[in-house]
Parts: C-alpha cells; structure tokens; sequence
C-alpha cells in the first residue's frame, strides 16, 4: 500500500504523517517546509497547483492524506477529482481493514462526529489529532514545477511573524470590538502576553479588520493553544470548530448569554475594548 501525505503547514503535515505511520505502508511524504519535518521524500521552493496536483496522481496513491488548510483542501479535491476517488474532508481518526478505509469526522461545524467508509483508493483531510509522527529521517529530493495554467496576477501580503495555528497564546477578534482601529489593543494585549491575534470569519473575510490568513474556524484556521482569549465574538458554530481544541478558552463579551458560553472556560462580561485596556495596565505594573 502506498500513502501519499500533503500539507504546506508543518503542523497539519505532521498530524497527516501521524496518521499515515499507524499503518505498514510505503509512505511518501511532500512539503515546502523540509526543515523541520523528518519524514519527507520530496520538497519544493515554488507551488504550482497544477504541477502538485499532476505529481500526486502521477504516483497512483492508495489513499492521500492532507491537513485542512486553505491550500490543502484545494489540492486533495483537486486529485480526488483527477483519479475519480472518494474524498473524506475533517478526518480526525482512521483505519483501513483490506480494501476498506474507516474515517472519523467531524461534521455540523464540529459540533458532532460521524463514521464514514469508502473503498480504497481515497482522499482524505485531517481536522485534527493529539498522536505525534515519529522522528524518520528520508533521503530528499527537491521538485521543480512547469508554469500551470493558474497565473498569479497578483500577490497579496500576509501578516508576519507567528501563526494563530502553532501559537500557544492566541486573542481572537470578533466584530464586539467595534472598528478596525480597535484591533491595535488586541495586538498590545497580544504583545504584552506573548501571543498572536486572529479573527472570526466576519473580521477577516467581510471587514478585512484583520487579514484573511488569520481566519479562525471551519473555513479557517484550526488552533490549539494552551489559551484563547475570544474578544467580542459571539461564538457561532463555524468559529467553535476552529478554537475547540484550546486547553482554556476566556470569552469577553457584553452579552452574558452569548452562545460562545457554552464552550468557554471563563466568561467576562463587558467591553473588550475596556478588558484589553484593563489587563495592559495590570501587565505594566
């Protein structure tokens, strides 16, 4: 059997390598990021879509795993299509019997797991898992890429430094911290505590107050930091699936029934731009 393992995130890889290692199978592991991972065979400086997704199905897999960031998630649909197999997104735990590949999922935005099977061939994303890959180290060999049919017209900077999906301390900002200017004392908060800021889908993707590649929930970034502080987020479903895994969840927000309660640690009812102030000048004493 052979295993194909995807992902441009090093965490999502290794989670997609973990999987992949529970099972007595040839695995071939691709990657952007080399460096910090030890089971990868191949590795490029350049992505073309076209050209990743031609390579993958060029060496006929029996089941593809990927993690579920934005790139991923493009490129398993892509060679789920190409080859005609089944695809099972947000896999959070698998095993295959013969021919047979056994996936738990998430589903309901998270809120609810479900048993899937397929035959093999397939494709399958990873929402998440607490197992670790082991260390294996591979001999590398680096990929070059044609120009595809997909042209960058443009390119759109992302923000620096530290990711919301490998931070251990991660402030989340919601549409209750009333304006774009507003989001600075998130960032001061975040700074005073050695965090990073991300955002609910409204702020990132319909106001653009904090950019897309810190989106947090179904259709963003999947976190798990050791806290998350949710600023002015209501908590709908979509948000939760992404800030479930957090070890301590701390919401502040004005209304004292919002539903992000429900998956909260702590509640703080009030402003949260009056809480970032507060803990600033409590961080400066």
């Amino acid at each position: 059997m052979k295993i194909v393992v995807f992902s441009e995130s090093p965490p999502h890889y290794r989670m997609a390598s973990a999987l992949a290692q529970g099972f007595n199978a040839e695995l071939i592991g691709v990657s952007p990021q080399p460096q910090k991972l030890t089971d990868v065979n191949y590795v490029y400086d350049k992505l073309d879509e076209d050209g990743l997704v031609d390579f993958i199905s060029s060496l006929s897999p029996d089941v593809v795993i990927t993690g579920s960031v934005r790139r991923d998630r493009a490129i398993a649909s892509r060679v789920a299509g190409r080859l005609r197999l089944p695809y099972i997104p947000d896999a959070v735990s698998l095993g295959i019997e013969g021919n047979v590949i056994k996936v738990t999922r998430t589903a309901y935005s998270g809120i609810a797991l479900v048993d899937v099977t397929a035959n093999i061939p397939a494709v399958i994303t990873v929402a998440g898992t607490s197992i670790q890959p082991k260390e294996k180290e591979t001999k590398v060999e680096k990929l070059s890429f044609k120009e595809g049919r997909i042209k960058t017209l443009s390119v759109k900077s992302t923000t620096s430094g530290a990711s919301p999906a490998t931070a251990q301390i991660v402030i989340g900002v919601g549409r209750g911290m009333g304006s774009k200017e507003n989001v600075n004392y998130a960032e001061e908060l975040a700074k005073s505590l050695g965090g990073v800021v991300g955002g609910s889908r409204p702020v990132c993707a319909d106001l653009h107050w904090v950019s897309e590649d810190r989106q947090i929930g179904l259709s963003g970034l999947r976190i798990r930091p050791k806290l998350y502080i949710a600023l002015g987020i209501s908590g709908q479903p979509q948000h939760i699936a992404g800030i479930r895994d957090s070890k301590v969840i701390v919401a502040v927000n004005k209304d004292k029934d919002a539903p992000i309660l429900e998956n909260a640690d702590y509640l703080v009812v009030g402003d949260a731009v009056e809480f970032c102030k507060l803990m600033k000048e409590k961080f400066k004493r």
